[in-house]
């Protein structure tokens, strides 16, 4: 049977794995991205990575990655995103296509998490769909008539870079009021430091998401007005990306969607109210299918489809 290495590079962590056509993983690996070592510190974890996949399984057609954009992925280059300032300008896909002899392809990494879910779990059933991805940062991917829009600069479904706070806090592409910089598990727990500073109560400096989540989950008043806003400000960003493209389906995946179900309900109970009575009727919304591996699954995916299922237009190294 076919199978693909898909590679999911994230601001925080790089996922590896090796997918069959039938969307089964057959081994996975995965180690921190550690930006501040630059990018050739970790495509070189990466190609020794996939060096061993390889070994490990011949039947391997290709290279699948999905990386932060916005990117040029007729190059093979990520541009300049927010979360890998260090990357700017870095030739991924030709690094890696250099290292072996099979086709190395690339997309946006929400795209490829989009691909992912919708290639191995939801194609037979839908034409029309959007996926937002809720972790390090947020991101989106967009299915239109059974095939993924990619835009000019692989940069469609940027939802977490809308603006829906006119003048709140400074996000990562420097913009101020981004939903990424007000409801991505980074700005969950960057505001919940700030306001338990705020008030003098103790901050834990290795505190991350998951602990504000803990402090939630016990009834602490401070990370429940930090999450009710955050879930407020995230169904508002998915209406207005759902009013203008109209999908039948919305897939929420991430870390934070994945591994925090009471933000998922939150925002799955608020989202509905700021809708139009037709698209809210019509919408189906579910959580992710491949949980944390939908980016290395899509971005195996990316090898396995067809041309036409990404537009037509994979671009080979």
């Amino acid at each position: 049977m076919k199978t693909a290495i898909g590679i999911d590079i994230g601001g925080t962590k790089i996922a590896i794995g090796v997918v069959q056509e039938d969307g089964k993983v057959l081994a996975t690996n995965e180690f921190p991205t550690r930006v501040e070592y630059g990018p050739d510190y970790a495509t070189d974890l990466i190609v020794s990575c996939v060096e061993e996949f390889m070994q490990q399984f011949p039947t391997v057609t290709g290279i699948g990655i999905g990386a932060p954009g916005p990117l040029d992925s007729k190059q093979g280059k990520v541009l300049n995103p927010p979360n890998l300032k260090s990357w700017h300008g870095y030739p991924l896909a030709r690094r890696i296509g250099s290292a072996f002899r099979v086709p190395v392809k690339m997309l946006n990494d929400a795209d490829a998490a989009t691909f992912g879910e919708y290639f191995f779990t939801f194609r037979d059933t839908y034409k029309h769909v959007l996926y937002v991805t809720v972790s390090t940062g947020v991101g989106g991917g967009i299915i239109i008539n059974s095939s993924l829009y990619e835009g000019a600069l692989s940069g469609a479904g940027e939802i977490g870079h809308s603006v829906v706070q006119r003048e709140g806090p400074v996000c990562g592409c420097g913009k101020q009021g981004c939903l990424e910089a007000l409801a991505s598990g980074t700005a969950l727990n960057r505001i919940w430091k700030e306001r338990m500073a705020a008030v003098g109560k103790p901050v834990d400096p290795n505190w991350n998401s998951k602990d504000l989540f803990a402090h939630f989950d016990k009834n602490d008043p401070i990370a429940q007005s930090v999450v009710e806003e955050a879930s407020t400000h995230l169904a508002l960003g998915l209406s207005q990306v759902i009013q203008a493209l109209n999908p039948e389906l919305l897939i929420l995946g991430g870390g934070v969607i994945i591994g925090q179900p009471s933000f998922y309900e939150m925002v799955y109970e608020k989202l509905p109210s700021y809708l139009l009575d037709q698209h809210s009727q019509l919408l189906t919304i579910e959580k992710a299918r491949h949980g944390t591996l939908a980016g290395v699954m899509g971005a195996a995916a990316i090898i396995l489809s067809k041309d036409e299922d990404i537009g037509g237009k994979q671009n080979g190294i």
